[in-house]
């Protein structure tokens, strides 16, 4: 071999030899290692821009929810956060009238999901919790929290820590929808504004074989919402009197309007106005009775015109109003709903925080805002939310007929304490007074004996 050809092949081992040396300090500033939590150091060489997210392929994440909550429009983003994250989402659906009881004996068990659910307003959680530092994640200073509204914050809150997350709809909730077709149909021009026209329609629609009011009492939680949407006409009628509950120096029992609606409550059922059987009724066929006009009126959520239409294929119109029991023209103001929490002693806490993260997107709010059949809006600060809101007309309308006035007392169940708490043992007493086991005011003197065993618990000094 001459001594060109010896001179080639040195350069070439050479070359190649810089090659892979440079190859090799290339690796070594790249590849890092997450640090724990709290730590923020790096490796000498190593980049902390280049840290890759966490490993969650093959870990489960588990959430208990109550029915309604969540359902199938989480369904896309699920499955969207399983994908991304190589995981599985163990969603525990559970009927509402066994959620609290369940939830209750996996916390003291210690045996919660990563996540669950509760309903919540200013006062819930420490309520429906007792000591929430001892069950729940501390969420302060996550970058998610700046999308909830300023006015349902409290919801989420105890004191200055932030346990929860509240993505709900802002609409009217639950006032009263109704046929605007149909009644016009039967000579009824306008929708009713007082207990003394509400009645006068029942009647003119209960003689043509429809359901004027249908209430689905078989779900265990609706036919409360009647007697609790409308808490400010109860303020109105005796003012202080959200105070007075509070503070321990006002009841239930013997209040007059309450007496008032709950009474009026039962002629509608003893006139079959809420329709045949509806304590074992559910509300799973409610948008074919509306399609096929067996009913003219029923509580919902402003979406539920669009769900209406669109599987039933109806062309009658639909109009909403408040609920007139007691002459109410009060509008539900109401700064709760439920609200997500992680579990203190969850085995995957990033994996819970990831899942928060993900469904506070932008792409998450607005699937989740598309895919719920009865929901037009969310309650989402819109300055850090880019989503598209889908108002109707029908709520727009609504919302602009009540004076200002009438909007600034919240809903029964979140503007006083322990209220909410007792939902389902207030909606089992309503049934045992329209069936004729109880009084009236019994259904109120129980829940004023409950609110006072919750703030026995907590220690209310109101009630010491």
């Amino acid at each position: 071999m001459n001594k060109k050809m010896i001179s080639l092949l040195l350069s070439i081992v050479m070359l190649l030899s810089v090659v892979t040396a440079c190859a090799g300090n290339d690796d070594s500033t790249t590849t890092t290692t997450t640090a724990p939590a709290g730590d923020e150091t790096t490796t000498e060489g190593e980049s902390d821009e280049t840290t890759a997210p966490a490993d969650f392929a093959g870990k489960e994440l588990s959430i208990l929810v109550s029915q309604g909550w969540m359902d199938n429009h989480y369904d896309g983003i699920i499955a969207r956060f399983e994908e991304e994250y190589s995981v599985t989402v163990d969603l525990q659906t559970i009927p509402a009238d066994q959620y609290e009881d369940l939830l209750q004996s996996k916390l003291t068990s210690g045996t919660a999901t990563d996540i669950f659910w509760i309903q919540s307003n200013p006062f819930a959680i420490e309520s429906v919790l007792v000591d929430p530092a001892a069950y729940c994640m501390d969420f302060s200073g996550e970058e998610w929290a700046d999308i909830i509204p300023e006015e349902r914050l409290s919801s989420c809150m105890v004191g200055d820590k932030l346990y929860g997350l509240m993505t709900w709809t802002n609409s009217p909730e639950y006032v009263l929808m109704y046929n605007k077709t149909l009644l016009s149909e039967l000579g009824i021009n306008d929708y009713p504004k007082s207990y003394a026209e509400l009645l006068a329609a029942a009647e003119i629609i209960a003689a043509e074989g429809i359901t004027p009011w249908f209430v689905p009492g078989a779900d265990g939680w609706q036919h409360q919402l009647a007697f609790f949407q409308i808490g400010g006409v109860y303020e109105e009628a005796k003012p202080g009197l959200y105070e007075g509950l509070n503070n321990n120096t006002e009841t239930f029992a013997d209040n007059e309007k309450m007496l008032e609606v709950l009474t009026q409550m039962k002629e509608f059922n003893d006139k079959g106005y809420f329709g045949e059987d509806w304590i074992g009724s559910d509300s799973t066929n409610m948008t074919n009775m509306f399609g096929d006009r067996e009913i003219a009126m029923a509580m919902a959520n402003p979406g539920f015109i669009n769900q209406v239409k669109e599987e039933t294929g109806t062309e009658d119109e639909f109009g909403l109003c408040l609920i007139p029991l007691g002459d109410n023209q009060t509008y539900p103001t109401n700064p709760a709903g439920p609200i997500m929490m992680g579990y203190k002693d969850s085995a995957n806490p990033e994996l819970v925080k990831a899942f928060f993260d993900f469904v506070t997107t932008d792409e998450s709010l607005q699937e989740r805002l598309d895919a719920h059949p009865a929901w037009t809006n969310l309650a989402v600060n819109e300055d850090v939310v880019n989503i598209e809101q889908h108002w109707l007309p029908a709520e727009e309308e609504l919302i602009a007929n009540v004076d200002e006035d009438k909007r600034l007392t919240p809903v029964l169940q979140t503007g006083t304490k322990y209220t909410n708490d007792y939902w389902m043992d207030f909606g089992a007493d309503m049934i045992a007074y329209f069936t004729g086991q109880i009084e009236a005011n019994d259904v109120l003197s129980n829940m004023d004996a409950n609110r006072a065993s919750s703030a026995e618990l907590e220690q209310d000094p109101a009630w010491n």
